[in-house]
């Protein structure tokens, strides 16, 4: 068994100091009573004792003496060996996340049947007086802040002690308060939760401290009730409960009765209760003055609060019948204007004449009825007000809030922006925040949805900026998710603003949604660095994968998959390692995709996702120029019987298998080309089954998906037919071949170039009227200047000279003074060569030259995409047909 944890420095030093020690730090305590802090710590330092058992003992009689400062202060010096005050920033390893266990040392197996060992009894006995230290130091801590806080009169100050005591507290009720303590640590935490805004803690801690002590139940059920009616939802209910059992105390003084008789009241409103609430309003405001003078202020304040509370109820019915403002600016509210003209003449008067918090809740009260009638540039100005109230407390961060959510639901982004940066500036951090008036959790709740509204309204500029200026208050991996969501959303929009009625994205706001989705990738992956040890790691690194993948950043992705395959759980593995294969295969890295997407099918045979990573290794193996690799994926996509051919990893396969054997037919069609006449008419007839295959699955795809799903698809399948027609052709010009055969093989040849130009014309119709409404893409636009190539190069083939004529003077118009013309003017020419007219044929050749010429300069980079030669190509090429014609050649 491990050895259990010993203190600073206590190996070297006896077990227990000498008396003579002891007597001098107890010595030491009876001067910090007189002399103060500083004489108890000046004598403390120079007795020279480091034993943190002694320390601690020394601070628990501090404490039973009444001086819990002390025995605070006394109690933080200590800390036990092995304990580190924060973690380690530079080290290389971190903990794993919240929820995965570290490895665990491997233990030589142990008999379960076995008696401990003494000294395993002893070991454990140790173990556990050690902790019972830890708890007593935990404990001392927490009471010395809590102590300190209620000496403290700045808010900031008492909040911060209150923040740290309520975290020593905590870690010390974990494991068990000290023997004695259990009480009192509940009492403390409880208290410190309840100043803190953390009511649901605090109801539950300080209801355990009633039940250790049912002594307490008097003094503590208020603040259990109050605790209970600001958590809200279920615990209203349990609210109502408790202050009614404490008003059953017929011993309360008339305070006592003030306070618990407010507490009923607002649990009835709660509840909506309104009759009941009403009747003991009445009650209490008819109630004769006290005679007590002391007490006549107070009654007054108490008098206001249940006023304010009669308006309150008539604002909330009237929010009931009209709702909280209206949707339509032109909407008559006349009615509720004379339903809510006495609670404003209330209102009025108690934000004039009441104390300071009565009488900010009654002007933020007052804006809610303004916005209810419909003049919501009062109402906005009165929470406006409400918000630059001084000192900046709790109803002023509900009234700023309240003014976020009234500005984002008017889409007023800017103000928003500025009202959210003033109220920051003023919080501060989290020892600010006043929680009287609305938790911090609803505080960030409803701030964030502010945020959200401003992002539906498009406003994604400030919605940003807001989350940006929300630090040091709110957490900053918090903040970081919002920009990314805003970032995300903004990329999602540009792209939606850039799809044109064909589907097609722009390029401009194709590179724009990159730029703002990588955006929201460096968000998110900040956001995950800053989670890293908690539960929302993983989820944050998958958002930044997604993210980038979606802004073609690889690189980066494959960085953050890396460690995140590590830690994400097994059932969501698989779209990890598709991510994954999906970067690396963008980066150009077949050999690790592969891998990685064979993982995925082989270890998560039933996943969905197996589609996919087929799909991807299928285009992995085609990089690698293994076809045959590709297609059985492939197949096995098409094959699979819980893939419907409704599913777009069934149709993407079908479309990437035929596209995959087109290429693989082209690439044999210019080998055979290449060859000698034997080997060409022998490649082409074992390329031909090829072809055939690749028109099947493109044709099939066309059928099933039409244009402009399968656009390329049926493209391809027009150029398939059209190198069809070449076998067919040259195998009927062999003398070993019958008559018979070769008028079939001629028919055959024939068959396939009349496909392939009625598939051309469609496409060329199809592609040539949807320009008409819109531009179109730079691909369907490539489509179509070839489909007019084609259907002209095509007619030339079946010798249909006149009208391939035609078609190519139509494609020197469409395309005049660009590169494409100068192959129209060429193919003009072979067709009136071909058609006995040559000087005709010529004169078109000079004509290319003049063309060329003409052709601005902004063209030259597009003359090797377009046509089978750059500008220098053509001025050659056009040279040396010009010299051919000179001296008398064709």
């Amino acid at each position: 068994m491990a050895a259990t944890p010993k203190p600073d420095d206590s190996a070297a030093t006896p077990a227990r100091p000498s008396d003579k020690v002891t007597t001098m730090l107890m010595m030491g305590a009876a001067l910090a009573a007189i002399g103060g802090f500083a004489v108890l710590f000046s004598l403390w330092w120079r007795s020279g004792v480091t034993d943190s058992y002694e320390i601690l003992r020394i601070a628990a009689q501090e404490f039973v003496a009444g001086r819990p400062i002390l025995a605070g202060e006394l109690a933080e010096t200590v800390r036990f060996a092995g304990e580190i005050d924060k973690p380690d920033a530079n080290a290389e390893e971190q903990a794993p996340p919240e929820g995965e266990a570290p490895p665990e040392p491997e233990l030589p197996p142990n008999d379960p049947d076995a008696e401990p060992t003494a000294e395993e009894i002893a070991a454990a006995e140790e173990a556990e007086r050690f902790q019972e230290w830890v708890r007593l130091r935990d404990f001392l801590v927490g009471a010395g802040k809590v102590a300190k806080a209620q000496a403290l009169a700045d808010f900031r100050e008492r909040r911060q002690q209150l923040i740290e005591a309520a975290a020593a507290l905590a870690a010390a009720q974990k494991s068990g308060f000290p023997a004695g303590r259990q009480t009192e640590g509940h009492r403390m935490l409880g208290e410190a939760y309840f100043q803190l805004g953390r009511y649901a803690d605090a109801a539950e801690t300080l209801s355990e401290a009633v039940r250790l002590d049912p002594t307490l139940r008097r003094p503590l059920l208020p603040t259990i009730a109050e605790s209970q009616l600001r958590t809200r939802g279920p615990s209203i209910e349990p609210a109502l409960a408790t202050i009614e059992e404490h008003i059953a105390d017929g011993s309360l003084n008339v305070q006592q009765a003030w306070a618990a008789e407010l507490i009923r009241l607002r649990a009835l409103v709660e509840l909506k209760r309104y009759a009941q609430a009403k009747e003991g309003i009445t009650t209490a405001l008819s109630k004769p003055a006290n005679p007590d003078v002391l007490l006549q202020a107070e009654e007054a304040d108490f008098r206001d609060e249940v006023r304010l509370l009669a308006a309150i109820i008539n604002v909330q019915q009237a929010t009931t019948r009209y709702g909280a403002m209206p949707n339509d600016p032109s909407e008559n509210r006349s009615q509720a204007i004379t339903d809510l003209a006495d609670t404003m003449n209330t209102l009025g008067e108690l934000q004039r004449e009441a104390p300071p918090k009565t009488s900010a809740m009654a002007r933020l009260w007052l804006a809610r009825s303004f916005l209810i009638q419909g003049e919501l540039d009062e109402g906005l100005s009165h929470l406006t007000s409400v918000r630059g109230q001084r000192p900046f407390a709790a109803e002023g961060i509900l009234g700023g809030l309240e003014e976020i959510e009234l500005l984002a639901h008017q889409g007023r982004g800017v103000e928003v922006l500025q009202t959210t940066r003033y109220m920051m500036r003023e919080i501060g951090d989290e020892s600010g925040f006043d929680a009287d008036a609305v938790t911090f959790d609803e505080f960030k709740r409803r701030m964030f949805s502010a945020i959200e509204a401003l992002r539906q309204t498009g406003d994604f500029a400030n919605a940003i900026d807001t989350a940006r200026s929300l630090p040091p208050l709110f957490d900053k991996a918090d903040a970081l998710m919002q920009e990314a969501v805003g970032y995300s959303e903004w990329a999602d929009a540009t792209l939606r603003e850039g799809t044109n009625v064909s589907g097609q994205v722009v390029r401009a706001a194709s590179i724009l949604a990159r730029s703002r989705y990588r955006a929201s990738g460096d968000a998110y992956a900040q956001a995950a660095e800053l989670k890293f040890d908690t539960e929302q790691y993983v989820s944050a690194q998958w958002s930044a994968i997604e993210a980038y993948q979606k802004g073609r950043h690889f690189r980066r992705s494959v960085r953050l998959l890396e460690p995140y395959l590590r830690y994400e759980q097994r059932t969501r593995q698989p779209r990890g390692l598709v991510a994954y294969g999906r970067a690396l295969l963008a980066e150009g890295d077949e050999n690790k995709a592969i891998a990685a997407l064979e993982e995925c099918i082989v270890e998560y045979p039933r996943d969905p996702l197996r589609y996919d990573a087929r799909l991807l290794i299928a285009q992995a193996h085609a990089e690698r120029r293994e076809p045959e690799k590709a297609i059985k994926y492939l197949m096995d996509n098409l094959r699979d019987g819980e893939l419907t051919p409704q599913s777009p990893a069934w149709r993407d396969s079908l479309i990437q298998l035929g596209e995959m054997r087109y290429e693989e037919a082209f690439r044999n069609h210019l080998a055979a080309e290449q060859g000698t006449p034997a080997q060409r008419i022998e490649l082409m007839r074992q390329n031909q089954p090829i072809l055939e295959e690749a028109i099947r699955y493109l044709e099939q795809s066309v059928e099933r998906y039409g244009i402009p799903n399968a656009l390329n698809a049926a493209y391809l399948a027009a150029r398939a037919h059209s190198l069809a027609a070449d076998w067919p052709r040259i195998e009927a010009e062999s003398p070993e071949i019958l008559d018979a055969a070769k008028r079939s093989l001629r028919a055959q040849a024939d068959q396939e170039l009349q496909v392939a130009l009625n598939s051309f014309i469609d496409l060329r119709t199809d592609l040539a009227a949807r320009e008409e409404e819109l531009r179109l893409p730079f691909n369907e636009e490539a489509i179509l200047r070839n489909c007019f190539l084609a259907e002209a190069e095509t007619l030339k083939r079946m010798n249909r000279f006149d009208d391939a004529a035609t078609a190519y003077r139509t494609i020197e118009l469409r395309y005049m003074n660009e590169p494409t013309a100068l192959e129209a003017i060429l193919g003009r020419a072979a067709c009136m060569n071909e058609m006995g007219r040559p000087d005709e044929s010529n004169l078109l050749v000079r004509q290319a030259s003049i063309v060329l010429g003409r052709i601005p300069n902004e063209w030259n980079d597009r003359f090797a995409e377009t046509t089978r030669f750059d500008r220098l190509g053509w001025e050659q090429y056009l040279a040396w047909m010009n010299t051919r014609i000179e001296n008398g050649g064709v």
